[in-house]
């Protein structure tokens, strides 16, 4: 397990799991680090990706371009995990206006989520 200064990474059944911290707004800069942070915890290893976004509160346009972007890589497949109204609505919206390069689905059940990323899974 790592902490770092935004979300906590483990992995667990092949799977990485990243938890955010509570009242995050993803600034470019705060998504540059998450960034570091994952590639840095996955030692240039390819993960499936469990995201629980439920402590995003708020994300600006470029920091949601660069996760799109340079922000996927080593991600086999991303699961989008959130019960919160905002994080679901911010999530949403990031879905529908950005094309993503990685199988990337949003899911408000874990369960769902798990089944999801299970063939990426090794």
């Amino acid at each position: 397990m790592f902490e770092g200064k935004y979300g906590t990474y483990w992995i667990s059944d092949g799977i990485l799991f990243v938890d955010y911290k509570p009242d995050l707004i993803v600034t470019l800069k705060v998504a540059k680090r998450i960034a570091r942070d994952r590639m840095e915890f996955q030692q240039n290893k390819e993960y499936p990706v469990f995201s629980n976004l439920d402590g995003v509160i708020g994300s600006h346009s470029e920091a949601r371009h660069y996760l799109v972007h340079e922000g996927t890589l080593l991600i086999k497949a991303l699961a989008l995990y959130s019960t919160s109204p905002i994080a679901i609505r911010l999530t949403e919206f990031y879905l529908r206006t950005l094309t993503h390069k990685i199988p990337t689905q949003l899911f408000k059940h874990k369960n769902n989520a798990l089944r999801f990323l299970e063939p990426y899974a090794q």
